[in-house]
C-alpha cells in the first residue's frame, strides 16, 4: 500500500558534533517545538552551452559546488541553538553563561573552529517498511538567529544555517523524547531599555544576529564546502512600544536625536527557566514616530549593541557537547 507523507510524523532533532568538522558526538537531541523546516540543497548542476555543438539545446552538464543551506522555525524551551549561534557556553553558580567567540578564539569542541557545528536530522515518516524519507545535514553552523518577541504571541526563533554535506535514509528515525515543558510567551518579557528602566509599553522585541557566514569552496580536489568562515557579527534590535510620557521624550531626545550609548537587557521568565540577553553599547540608529489622525501613538526603534552576553537558568543538563 502506498503512503502519503504528512506533516504530522515530521521530526527535526540535532546532535552535536565534536574533534573534527562534520564529525558527531553523543546523541539526538530536542530543539525545541519546530513548526517548520526548509532546507536549502543546491546539487551543483551546471549547464554548458558552447560553439560547435550546432544545436539550441544545452550541450552538456557539469558538476559544480554542493551547497546546502536551511532555516527553521521553533518555539524555544531552551536557548541552545542561541549559545550555537553566539559563541562558547560556560557554567557559573548555576547559570549558563553564553559569551561571544571571535576569530582568534577556539572552540572547545572543534580544531580549527570559533563557533561550534552541529548536525540536523530531517525526517518524515510512513508505516512502510523502508519507507521513510530521512536526510541528515552535517557541519551545520548558525549564519542567522532572529528571536521575535509580540504581545499576546509565543516567542519564536527562526535559525538560517550553513551546512557541509546531506545524507539520505529510508531506514529507521532516531527516537528523541519530546520535551513538554510550556515554551515562553510574550507574558514571561520584560525589555529593560535602558538597563534599569523596565518599558512596560512595549508591545514587540526582535532580537538578530547575523554571523555573515562565508563558504569557500577551495582548489583541495572537493565539491563539498571546506568548512564555514564566521565573518563580521552583526546585532539588531527592532522595538515597537505604545508612546507614553513616561519613555517617549528620553528614547527620543536623549538617545535618538541626542546620540547617547545605554546597555539594554531583555529578560523572559517562564516554567522552561530564565533567560536574560543582556547588550552593552547601544545606540538607536533609526527611529519612527508617526502621527495618525486616530488610535493609540507607536515609536519603533532600531537599536545596534555592539556586545551580547546572555545569562540562562533552566533544568538543562549541558548546552555542551559534554
Amino acid at each position: 500500500m502506498t503512503y502519503k507523507y504528512i506533516g504530522d510524523s515530521n521530526q527535526l532533532c540535532f546532535q552535536f558534533e565534536s574533534g573534527t568538522y562534520a564529525n558527531t558526538s553523543g546523541t539526538r537531541q530536542w530543539i525545541g517545538l519546530v513548526q517548520d523546516h526548509t532546507p536549502s540543497e543546491g546539487a551543483g548542476v551546471n549547464p554548458i552551452r558552447f560553439q560547435g555543438n550546432y544545436n539550441r539545446n544545452i550541450g552538456l552538464f557539469t558538476d559544480g559546488q554542493l551547497e546546502y543551506t536551511g532555516t527553521f522555525t521553533y518555539y524555544p524551551q531552551d536557548w541552545k541553538m542561541l549559545a550555537f549561534a553566539v559563541g562558547s557556553t560556560g557554567i557559573s553558580a548555576g547559570s549558563r553563561l553564553i559569551r561571544e567567540t571571535n576569530s582568534d578564539d577556539v572552540s572547545y569542541a572543534i580544531t580549527g573552529q570559533s563557533l561550534n557545528s552541529f548536525t540536523l536530522e530531517d525526517s518524515k515518516k510512513t508505516p512502510n517498511t523502508g519507507g521513510n524519507f530521512i536526510r541528515t545535514f552535517n557541519g551545520c553552523m548558525i549564519d542567522t538567529f532572529d528571536l521575535t518577541l509580540s504581545e499576546g504571541e509565543i516567542c519564536s526563533v527562526d535559525v538560517g544555517y550553513v551546512a557541509q554535506s546531506v545524507d539520505f535514509s529510508s531506514g529507521t528515525i532516531t527516537a528523541v523524547t519530546a520535551r513538554t515543558t510550556k515554551p515562553y510567551m510574550w507574558s514571561d518579557v520584560t525589555v529593560h531599555l535602558p538597563s534599569g528602566t523596565t518599558l512596560t509599553n512595549a508591545t514587540e522585541f526582535n532580537f538578530s544576529l547575523n554571523n555573515n557566514i562565508e563558504s569557500r569552496f577551495p582548489l583541495n580536489g572537493s565539491r563539498t564546502l571546506e568548512s564555514p568562515q564566521p565573518l563580521s557579527r552583526d546585532y539588531e534590535v527592532s522595538s515597537t512600544f505604545l508612546m507614553d510620557s513616561s519613555n517617549a521624550k528620553t528614547l527620543y531626545d536623549q538617545y535618538y536625536i541626542g546620540g547617547s550609548s545605554f546597555n539594554s537587557m531583555v529578560e523572559m521568565k517562564a516554567v522552561a527557566g530564565s533567560a536574560y540577553i543582556i547588550m552593552s553599547g547601544c545606540r538607536i540608529t533609526e527611529m519612527e514616530t508617526p502621527s495618525p489622525v486616530e488610535g493609540l501613538h507607536e515609536q519603533t526603534a532600531t537599536i545596534m549593541p555592539t556586545s551580547v552576553n546572555v545569562n540562562v537558568y533552566d533544568s538543562i543538563g549541558s548546552y555542551n557537547a559534554w
